[in-house]
């Protein structure tokens, strides 16, 4: 028995058949793992006597990527029709000066040229699908719906869908400009200007983090919410050992002299290597007891919501928890729009650093990353303070001196 069609493959050929106006003949199918499109009306493929006239998409197939692999048939089926299709030599790139190069057939041959270079070398699939593909699908969709020759006017429309000096739009810039890098050609110097820097543009307080009075308002609304007892303990984790929300998978914790002990198993992996294992203590924030409400206890009597771990990415699903208890109206305190389950790990850097005065070595260990990460981070929170009342001093004992 054939297997089922999934149904984001349905929607697509769906999706391609609206454009054609319904004209027959054209096939979208899954082959081999790749998507292909097939056709009698496809010009005789040069050499090729006898094969089937189909041609393999560059776009990878999957729900995730159905947008991108959409543009990429609709360019096809456009370019036959116009009778300006040829078949395309895989291995060839369009010069700098190829008029055609900013179409979308060709940027999409870029993007499958990038995915081949990076992702399983230097990125997974989820990060090329989550931090690569929504931004390269902008241009591709933009090159489509108006075709181009102005290289820099592309260039510039898209990057300006993106707030100036935001972190998106510098992902945008820098993930748009590997594909020029893959094709070798010259990135124009006014788009390098419209990246921006999100430093320069960052607050200059540093992160945003929860402060205690707010820790203790969330808490409140989770335990005065119907979610379960295992949610509440998942979020007093995170406030209490700065976790990663992933880091609640496989989390070990248990108490010493009174206070809850974690063994961070789940490591975190990047393009710089694996983390590995790592014991953190609880830093409760003000008005907490040591054993942070009988932590130890509820963990082994109710454990941590499996709904949660089981996911692949935990801070989506705690994200959508807390923008649902932020809207909550009947409050003693808001909860600013700006805070996310990250920035209860911000405060306990925080509280390593100014409650208790650890440095930065010792602090960054705590938290799983290097030392330059550290200052990167939290910099401005730890050290602002103290160079500010530092100038301060100075300022004030150089007046007594000067009126003395």
């Amino acid at each position: 028995m054939a297997a089922a069609r999934p149904a984001w493959l349905a929607d697509l050929s769906r999706s391609f058949k609206r454009h054609r106006g319904g004209r027959p003949g054209w096939f979208l199918e899954l082959h081999r793992d790749r998507l292909r499109i097939r056709s009698d009306e496809f010009p005789a493929r040069p050499g090729a006597t006898g094969k089937r006239q189909a041609i393999t998409l560059r776009t990878p197939p999957g729900p995730t990527s159905a947008a991108h692999a959409l543009a990429e048939a609709i360019a096809i089926f456009d370019g036959v029709m116009a009778k300006a299709w040829t078949w395309p030599d895989v291995d060839a790139i369009p010069a700098a000066d190829d008029a055609e190069r900013l179409r979308p057939p060709a940027i999409s041959q870029l993007i499958g040229r990038l995915h081949d270079e990076i992702v399983g070398e230097v990125v997974a699939k989820r990060t090329w699908e989550r931090n690569y593909l929504p931004y390269l699908d902008r241009l591709l969709a933009l090159a489509q719906v108006a075709p181009a020759t102005d290289e820099e006017g592309l260039l510039r429309e898209v990057l300006l869908q993106w707030p100036a000096g935001s972190r998106s739009r510098q992902m945008a810039h820098d993930r748009i400009r590997a594909l020029w890098k893959v094709a070798g050609w010259p990135w124009p110097e006014p788009i390098a200007a419209l990246r921006g820097n999100g430093r320069a543009a960052a607050d200059p307080r540093g992160v945003r983090a929860f402060t205690d009075p707010e820790i203790a308002e969330l808490r409140a609304r989770i335990s005065g919410s119907r979610l379960a007892p295992s949610v509440v303990t998942a979020w007093d984790c995170l406030t209490v050992f700065g976790i990663r929300p992933v880091e609640l998978q496989g989390l070990e914790v248990r108490e010493e002299g009174g206070v809850p002990v974690a063994t961070v198993t789940r490591g975190k992996t990047n393009s710089h290597g694996t983390t590995g294992l790592r014991e953190v203590v609880a830093v409760p924030p003000s008005g907490w007891p040591a054993d942070c409400f009988e932590l130890v206890e509820r963990l082994n009597e109710h454990g941590i919501a499996p709904h949660l771990t089981d996911r692949r990415n935990v801070g989506d699903r705690m994200a959508h928890q807390l923008k649902r208890l932020q809207q909550n109206r009947q409050v003693k305190i808001p909860l600013h729009w700006e805070l996310t389950p990250y920035s209860l790990r911000h405060a306990y850097a925080l509280r390593l650093g100014i409650d208790l005065g650890l440095s930065i070595r010792e602090a960054s260990d705590m938290m799983g990353h290097s030392p330059a990460v550290h200052v990167s981070s939290y910099g401005r929170r730890l050290d602002t303070p103290k160079l500010n009342a530092k100038v301060q001093q100075l300022v004030r004992q150089k007046v007594l001196e000067t009126n003395a």
